[in-house]
């Protein structure tokens, strides 16, 4: 024992300063490794890439790509192409005006039809084609330069298009300039780009009489992921079915986007897995400078000042925070140095390396954290064996005999075991007990603060069960003001409580003494008694449907049957299906509504304007012979919501229905679509107007109401539309009626799914 207290002893004062400089020193050195050599280059570009994708953006409308896809592929036949072909292309490019063209095309190998090539390029005048430089050359020269020998006088300029690949085979960054002793290639699209903006002059440091150097490598700004340039199809060029002036004054590249040919790579814009042409890159490429340049990567003695910086603040809270506080402060300072990166690569175009300063801070708070919980440890050690020597024992359990064993982790462990193990029975007890209550229940003290809860509490009560939650908030979160009266009997039963979602709740209470009688606390259940009050109600309105609504035409067709009426006359048939067709819209009205009230229901993601339509559909028959119209959205937008396609199908086509039923002759019904912001979040709005009547304010009243009619009128079930009522309730939406100058208004209004989402 005062081996351990005196363990905790020594690692305070002095020596804790001597660990804390230890720890900084360590972790310095870390950073300053991680930050000046590319160990850390994976993890770096992981985050350049998110924030290159956080650049997306449309295309600038002057570069155009015409490609050599598959489809040309195929009506021209298996590359590589003569050289007549391209010649005719170039011509007409030449015929549409473009103010220049790269021709990412390597023709390095001579052909019969090299000189219709060299006079197409002649003609035009501002075509620029590829050469490549590749390191190290033949017969020991440092780099051979591959050219189009036939074409080099015709040409308006060559420009190399060779890439450099990052360790991990994404390109980032490509070489304006190649640059060996006094020669300098520059890249294929920097003529293109100069004709709009200035751009950077080669590096007159960089060249060397014996290495190939890439000079001037710029970043690329990625605007998105390949297909984000206006592309025209090389066949369609060739063939003329470019509208004229269309190329007039742009910045063509002409390149292969097939996947059969091979010219494809990664980028950090590209979707995982999926490669972009290099004619995309070289378009990214001269977008990029035409902008003004891309991410400009921070000085290596920026980046590393910058990576200690936080690591010096967090080692600085080691000696004068809490630990909690120095938690928080870690993570603090990982967030803001990411949000830093963040920040300054989009406001500003510059590229700050986080990994290094991250790793610090993750490896500094660990050690420190080590070091400090040694002592802890040591105190709570000491302090467990003696709580284990002397608490009593609790009734009916006897005293281990058992002492801890190996090292001292283990010792802790066991001994904190051992101390505690009567009350983790009591309270394993007391749960059990508490959960397997088939209804929510809660335990709160006079004061009505909420002591414990089960599982089937948290259900019902959601976040309004929180830490130092009382019995007023989880009755008012029910729409129950005042829940004293059903803690104490007043001679009556205190009734049902209506909460959110049309849920019932049924309240009971037993109040909880100490061994003197003396009252301690409650024990409150709340029974759902949804189901039972949705069974008696269907009860009720079953029994209304046989004894009245289904019975009365039954009624009417046996008078008819048992007078005197002629029964050749078509009108007597007629009221026999009249009477005959109600009871059979009473029987599928009240099906439909059971179902809708008690059946669970498929939710998917839906377009309501795309419900609407087929609504709109299936009613076209009944609306074409009225006459009438019914008029949906033409607009492209998507209004997304969740819910069973079946029941929104059926809800919509009850309120066309309804329209097309209660409007006039050759009526419009007009449909709309909207969008809004409400306090539980956006919504759909649907609006269905009619040409109609309209209703008085008690017969809107009572309209979604089970068999509720429109003033005197009573050609329908009266389920309809309690139909609708209901399903718009399941799916978290609601159907109000709005009255006009001319007709009646429907308003359905559902939750909204964001894309996003």
């Amino acid at each position: 024992m005062a081996g351990v207290r005196q363990l905790g002893t020594r690692l305070t004062g002095r020596r804790a300063l001597i660990e804390w400089a230890l720890v900084a020193s360590l972790t310095g050195l870390v950073v300053c490794w991680l930050a000046l050599s590319p160990t850390a280059d994976r993890a770096d570009n992981l985050v350049y890439d998110a924030l290159i994708r956080l650049q997306s953006g449309p295309a600038d409308e002057a570069i155009v790509i015409v490609a050599i896809d598959d489809r040309s592929l195929q009506s021209l036949g298996r590359w590589p192409w003569p050289r007549a072909t391209h010649a005719a292309l170039i011509d007409r490019l030449s015929e549409a005006g473009p103010r220049a063209v790269a021709y990412d095309v390597m023709f390095t190998e001579p052909e019969a039809d090299d000189p219709s090539l060299a006079a197409a390029l002649a003609r035009a005048g501002n075509v620029h084609l590829p050469l490549l430089v590749d390191a190290p050359g033949e017969n020991g020269t440092p780099w051979r330069v591959s050219e189009p020998d036939a074409l080099v006088g015709s040409a308006a300029g060559l420009g190399h298009v060779n890439l450099t690949v990052d360790g991990d085979g994404v390109i980032r960054r490509l070489p304006l300039y190649m640059q060996g002793g006094d020669q300098v290639w520059p890249q294929l699209i920097l003529p293109l780009a100069r004709t709009r903006v200035a751009t950077p002059a080669p590096d007159p440091d960089a060249a060397t009489p014996d290495a190939l150097i890439a000079a001037r490598p710029e970043a690329i700004a990625y605007r998105g992921p390949p297909g984000r340039f206006r592309t025209l199809s090389f066949v369609d060029v060739l063939n003329g079915e470019v509208p004229p002036g269309f190329l007039k004054d742009r910045l063509v590249l002409v390149g292969a986007t097939a996947p059969g040919l091979g010219d494809r790579y990664a980028t950090p814009a590209a979707p995982h897995g999926e490669l972009s042409p290099g004619v995309e890159i070289q378009a990214a490429l001269l977008q990029t400078l035409l902008e003004g340049g891309g991410p400009r990567p921070l000085a290596p003695p920026w980046v590393l000042a910058l990576s200690l910086l936080p690591l010096a603040l967090l080692v600085g809270g080691f000696l004068f925070l809490r630990p909690v506080v120095n938690m928080v402060l870690g993570a603090g300072l990982i967030v803001l140095t990411l949000a830093g990166s963040l920040i300054a690569f989009l406001s500003a175009g510059l590229w700050f390396p986080p990994a290094a300063a991250v790793a610090g801070l993750a490896l500094a708070y660990p050690f420190w954290s080590w070091r400090r919980l040694a002592a802890a440890s040591a105190y709570m050690q000491s302090e467990v064996e003696t709580f284990e020597r002397d608490a009593p024992a609790l009734p009916g359990a006897a005293r281990s005999s058992f002492r801890p064993q190996g090292d001292v982790v283990a010792k802790q462990v066991d001994t904190l075991r051992a101390a505690l193990k009567q009350l983790r029975d009591l309270d394993r007890f007391i749960s059990d007990a508490l959960r397997s209550l088939p209804d929510a229940t809660v335990v709160a003290d006079p004061a009505g603060r909420v002591l414990l809860s089960n599982d089937r509490a948290q259900a019902l009560f959601g976040d309004a069960l929180k830490d130092e939650a009382n019995l007023t908030e989880l009755f008012q979160s029910l729409g129950e003001p005042s829940w004293r009266r059903f803690l104490v009997s007043e001679g009556g039963d205190p009734g049902d409580i209506q909460g959110p979602g049309g849920r019932v709740l049924k309240v009971a209470a037993a109040a909880l003494t100490n061994a003197t009688g003396e009252p301690v606390g409650h024990i409150v259940r709340f029974a759902d008694m949804t189901r039972f009050r949705a069974a008696e109600r269907q009860r009720e309105q079953a029994l209304q449907l046989l004894s009245h609504d289904m019975r009365a035409p039954q009624v009417s067709i046996l008078t008819l049957l048992e007078g005197g009426q002629n029964r050749a006359d078509p009108a007597f048939e007629r009221r026999i299906g009249d009477y005959a067709r109600q009871t059979l819209d009473l029987a599928e009205g009240y099906v439909q509504l059971a179902r809708a009230e008690s059946q669970p229901y498929r939710a998917v993601v839906l377009d309501l304007g795309q419900v609407l339509m087929d609504a709109a559909d299936t009613l076209w028959p009944q609306a074409s012979a009225k006459g009438a119209t019914i008029q949906t959205p033409m607009g492209e937008e998507e209004y997304l919501v969740e819910g069973d396609p079946a029941l929104l199908r059926r809800l919509i086509t009850n309120l066309l229905d309804n329209a097309l039923k209660y409007g006039p002759p050759r009526g419009v019904i007009i449909c709309t679509l909207d969008t809004d912001e409400t306090d539980d979040g956006p919504v759909c709005i649907l609006r269905i107007r009619d040409q109609g009547p309209g209703l008085s304010a008690e017969a809107a009243r009572r309209l979604f109401q089970p068999f509720g009619h429109g003033d005197a009128d009573h050609r329908g079930a009266g389920l309809g539309l309690a139909f609708v009522r209901t399903v718009a309730e399941r799916h978290g939406g609601w159907i109000r009626y709005e009255a006009g100058e001319v007709g009646a208004t429907f308003v359905l209004t559902l939750p909204r799914l964001i894309e996003a989402d």
